[in-house]
């Protein structure tokens, strides 16, 4: 059975150049590819962002000015937000079930070697 290193041996010996001289002509040719399209990258990321920045300046451009607003007299402090009631389930055992499901599955056991003692909402 042929190697790899084998294989790249027959390879330098059919074309009658050496081994290191096929190896560098190798690497060398997918870097120069690679840096090829690292360029054309660069290149189109450049010109597709200039037309998005016009875009963007015509948009500005059509947009009418914003008046400046009044100053306020007297600023009122905001309220607080009301705490949100704490939301009860219709069908509770169908949440437990979920509940018990996703626990067994993270922990790779079937559902009914788990016990749920109780559940609290941390929220």
């Amino acid at each position: 059975m042929l190697t790899n290193m084998s294989l790249w041996a027959m390879v330098a010996a059919n074309t009658d150049l050496p081994f290191p001289t096929v190896f560098v002509l190798g690497f060398g040719t997918v870097f120069v590819g690679l840096i090829a399209l690292i360029l054309i990258i660069t290149l189109l990321g450049k010109i597709l962002g200039r037309s998005t920045a016009k875009k963007a300046e015509q948009a500005a451009k059509a947009m009418p000015a914003e008046q400046p607003a009044a100053p306020v007299a007297a600023a009122a402090e905001p309220e607080p937000a009301p705490e949100p009631e704490a939301e009860e389930f219709e069908d509770r055992q169908s949440l437990v079930a979920a509940i018990a499901a996703a626990i067994a599955t993270v922990m790779g056991e079937d559902v009914s070697g788990i016990r749920i003692l109780s559940i609290t909402r941390l929220n």
